[in-house]
């Protein structure tokens, strides 16, 4: 019993050991910013990454923070507040209303106004890093795009897909991992015609897989998102129809080049150390 006892006392010790080194432990140091082993093990978790991915994340989660501060970038108390009035309205709620939504999630609201702080100065930074995108593009260079990839511009005849609808987006998100109908979230299956729905409703549809869902959508009062059971049907139509969608791809085409070519050349003269 008391080598039983014992053991148990040992395995117990190394757990804790094991969890103190988890929290405090470093996997790697950006910019005298460090990156510790439970961040790149619960960002593992959360989008069921491989440990490399994670940690890239996280280098330029840390890269993005070290570039805001030296282009003087900031958000002022009047914008954080207009933005957090505005997601409140979205939601259909007061300011106060809001925050005591926050809270009875379990949330810290300044937690959360945090975040809200930090997306918006990565919207700062990304305006700056774009600013120059587009410029290549035109009308003439989506038609040589169109003609020479139609394969990527077939659509659907029509499809069916399970609507979900909801006040708070982030609920929506939470929908699509479980396994019941979630309080808040009201559902309906339908069947859509590409030719009688909005052109950029009918292009996600398009680009969605089937069993796939949409990111959430902002609608007049509230948030719609699409789980695609089944396109019937394709054909490619002419350009004409689609030049919006070609022009789009490749403008999103060009923006991704230009943020990974940013951020590659940026990691190339930060100081980084990989510790682990």
């Amino acid at each position: 019993m008391k080598k039983l006892l014992f053991l148990a006392a040992g395995m117990l010790s190394a757990l804790n050991l094991y969890s103190a080194q988890m929290i405090n432990g470093i996997a790697a140091i950006v910019e005298n910013e460090p990156i510790t082993l439970y961040e790149v093990y619960s960002l593992k978790e959360q989008l069921r990454a491989s440990e490399q991915d994670a940690l890239n994340l996280l280098i330029r989660d840390r890269l993005e923070d070290a570039q805001i501060k030296n282009l003087n970038i900031s958000v002022t108390p009047f914008e954080l507040n207009d933005r957090i009035e505005s997601i409140a309205k979205q939601n259909g709620m007061t300011n106060s209303q809001f925050r005591s939504s926050i809270q009875a999630q379990g949330m810290d609201f300044l937690e959360f106004k945090n975040n809200i702080e930090k997306k918006m100065l990565q919207e700062k930074l990304y305006k700056s890093i774009l600013a120059e995108a587009g410029k290549n593009v035109n009308e003439q260079k989506a038609k040589m795009y169109f003609d020479a990839n139609p394969d990527k511009f077939k659509v659907f005849s029509t499809a069916r897909v399970v609507v979900y609808r909801a006040k708070d987006p982030e609920l929506l998100e939470a929908q699509k991992t479980s396994p019941k109908l979630l309080d808040g979230v009201q559902t309906q299956e339908v069947s859509l015609d590409y030719q009688s729905i909005d052109p950029r409703l009918a292009a996600i549809i398009s680009s969605t897989n089937n069993g796939d869902y949409t990111q959430p959508l902002q609608g007049p009062d509230s948030f719609d998102m699409f789980l695609v059971k089944e396109k019937i049907g394709s054909y490619t139509p002419s350009f004409a129809d689609v030049k919006d969608n070609v022009i789009n791809e490749l403008y999103q085409g060009e923006q991704e080049k230009l943020m990974a070519d940013y951020f590659d050349k940026l990691r190339a003269k930060a100081k980084i150390q990989i510790l682990r």
